[in-house]
């Protein structure tokens, strides 16, 4: 199993939150994320976060570097398991217009949504739902 480092950012604007589409490579299968991924390794956590958001979404992102959360969990992505250590953080958009994006094929596309929708978007991927969830209460 691979070890993999990663870093995610709650971008809220207002009252949406930015997601990404991700489409499995090998299994086809869809599902709604978050913005991030794997820390290179000349970067920090808070790097890395920035860096992906942009990569993914256009957007640059501010972090709320108080809001770090770690979490580690199992996940199974194109025929393989990971071990993931993501750090999460909450973030909102600077103030620069988004930037195209051109990503990998498996990147679907981005949308801004309702922060309440964040329970049925994530509703089978606890390892998201959990995080997100606790970011959103300890912003209040």
């Amino acid at each position: 199993m691979t070890i993999r480092h990663r870093s995610t950012v709650l971008c809220i604007r207002d009252s949406e939150m930015l997601v990404i589409e991700l489409q499995d490579p090998s299994s086809q299968a869809r599902f709604w994320s978050l913005p991030g991924g794997g820390i290179e390794a000349h970067e920090s956590p808070e790097d890395a976060a920035v860096r992906e958001v942009l990569e993914e979404t256009g957007y640059e992102v501010i972090l709320d570097t108080e809001s770090r959360l770690e979490t580690r969990y199992l996940f199974h992505w194109n025929n393989q398991d990971y071990n993931c250590h993501t750090t999460w953080f909450l973030g909102s958009p600077g103030l620069k217009s988004p930037q195209p994006v051109d990503d990998a094929d498996f990147l679907l596309g981005h949308m801004w949504t309702s922060v309440e929708n964040f329970e049925i978007l994530f509703r089978n991927h606890p390892d998201i739902l959990n995080p997100v969830r606790t970011l959103l209460h300890n912003r209040n």
